[in-house]
């Protein structure tokens, strides 16, 4: 359960970062993960292509998920009160009422071709680490965008949980998820702004929907 915690708060964090007409290539280590992922966003869609085999299509405006395991043509959604339920186990690893500030650490690191600051954040149970880049090239039209989608819904169940995106100075280039050791750490490799077709986020025809009992979150 803690494994996939911390997945669903890594989730959020991409939720957070990008949800705008964007095309984000990201290296993900840990939690289970290995390799390259693409992100593509359109308004309050999003599809994450975690590899070959495995996608998952987030709808931002209703809390709705659906990941796709093509090998078999199958897919699990999760409903927006079980996303909401996720969120709240989330909420439950925090004893603060206030939102996670971001720390500076005054210590400077490198990623890719960016100089980054690097803060952490006290998200309770997990702790966070970012490495933010000032000068990342596109990053106020991404942030222009994103406080568009600030109502939606997934921001909306998972407030408080994550440092508010007006604390962040710039680019997410670098996070570092740990909860009890586990981590997840994930790179920015790219950042695009293009056109991303509405198609991608259409359920395809010919797959089964399936269940999973570690997914089946009840409100409560």
């Amino acid at each position: 359960m803690k494994a996939f915690l911390l997945g669903a708060a890594g989730l959020l964090a991409l939720v957070v970062l990008a949800q705008a007409d964007l095309v984000i290539v990201q290296k993900v280590e840990g939690g289970g993960q290995a390799g390259d992922q693409t992100i593509k966003i359109k308004g309050d869609k999003a599809r994450t292509d975690l590899n070959p085999t495995v996608s998952m299509i987030t709808d931002g405006a209703t809390g709705e998920m659906i990941t796709l395991m093509h090998t078999g043509r199958t897919y699990l959604k999760v409903s927006p009160e079980q996303t909401k339920a996720m969120m709240n186990q989330l909420q439950k690893l925090r004893s603060a009422t206030e939102p996670p500030k971001l720390v500076p650490t005054g210590k400077k690191e490198k990623v890719g071709d960016f100089d980054c600051e690097i803060f952490t954040a006290d998200l309770g149970a997990i702790k966070a680490t970012y490495w933010i880049a000032k000068d990342f090239p596109n990053y106020p039209s991404v942030l222009a965008q994103l406080d568009k989608f600030q109502s939606g819904a997934i921001s909306a169940m998972g407030k408080g949980i994550m440092p508010e995106l007006k604390d962040f100075p710039g680019m997410m280039m670098k996070t570092e998820l740990d909860m009890a050791g586990k981590k997840v750490v994930t790179t920015i490799v790219s950042a695009k702004e293009e056109n991303v077709d509405p198609a991608v986020f259409v359920l395809p025809k010919g797959y089964t929907e399936i269940s999973s009992p570690e997914l089946n979150f009840q409100p409560k």
